[in-house]
């Protein structure tokens, strides 16, 4: 069985090595309940000569890719895959960050743009020329994604692992200025639609999260999909965590996933 590096840090407080943060401390206590071998490491180095394809490691994106790419694994999953794009409720379009920074009537349209390579910058709603601080250079005309803004009210984290929703956990919704008490759901019709179209999907991963939201006018929508090897837990059972990692990895190294049980 494959060993699980997991990245800590010694806090003089309480004299001893401890998770990283909190979503690898929860990603400890899953594995630990799966009986997983831990090994505790402080910088990525330490370990990358270490580290067998049976392996997982616990650790930031840039660490994680940075192993992938040592068996010649480079992930990448579609935020917006075609199978799902009917339930996005909003027009797309891709352009350049120099195209939208050099024409007003975009940069100041309030559109969410995202780059399309991976982690170029921070995806944001561009309302103002200020907006644009952070996303390149002109040297650096990055593509991106043009979505029409949406109205967003409440938004939740999806968990999938081998196409079976896991839990659905709540993000974001005291980020909106106007929440103030009130409540939002889903609707859980049109997410069961969305698992259906997930399932259809061939390439789909065996581990991600859907985010979804709903709308000022009531509307649920498919905000995007993100890799499990690099998802906050936002509180789903350590149990399931871990599980959801396991399956990811065990995918993108073309193996068996041992903890695929229970």
């Amino acid at each position: 069985m494959g060993k699980i590096w997991m990245k800590t840090y010694f806090n003089n407080g309480l004299g001893m090595e401890i998770p990283h943060n909190w979503n690898f401390a929860n990603a400890m206590y899953g594995f630990i309940e799966l009986g997983a071998e831990i090994i505790p490491y402080h910088i990525i180095d330490e370990i990358y000569d270490k580290v067998e394809k049976d392996d997982i490691v616990i650790d930031y994106i840039d660490q994680c890719e940075t192993i992938f790419a040592k068996f010649g694994v480079y992930p990448d999953i579609p935020d917006y895959p075609e199978e799902l794009k009917k339930f996005l409720g909003r027009k797309q379009w891709r352009d350049t960050i120099n195209s939208i920074s050099s024409d007003e009537s975009k940069w100041s349209a309030g559109y969410f743009v995202k780059p399309v390579r991976h982690k170029a910058f921070t995806g944001k709603i561009i309302k103002s020329i200020n907006d644009l601080i952070g996303c390149g250079s002109c040297y650096e005309d990055y593509e991106v994604i043009v979505s029409e803004p949406i109205d967003i009210k409440a938004e939740w984290r999806c968990f999938i692992t081998y196409d079976k929703l896991t839990d659905v956990r709540p993000y974001g919704l005291l980020s909106h200025k106007d929440y103030a008490g009130f409540y939002y759901s889903y609707d859980s019709s049109i997410l069961k639609e969305m698992l259906k179209a997930f399932s259809e999907w061939d390439e789909r991963p065996a581990a991600c999260s859907m985010d979804i939201c709903v709308t000022n006018d009531g509307r649920t929508l498919l905000v995007e999909f993100n890799d499990a090897y690099s998802l906050g837990c936002y509180g789903l059972n350590s149990l399931n965590y871990a599980k959801l990692i396991s399956a990811r990895w065990s995918q993108l190294l073309s193996r068996e996933d041992e903890y695929n049980f229970g």
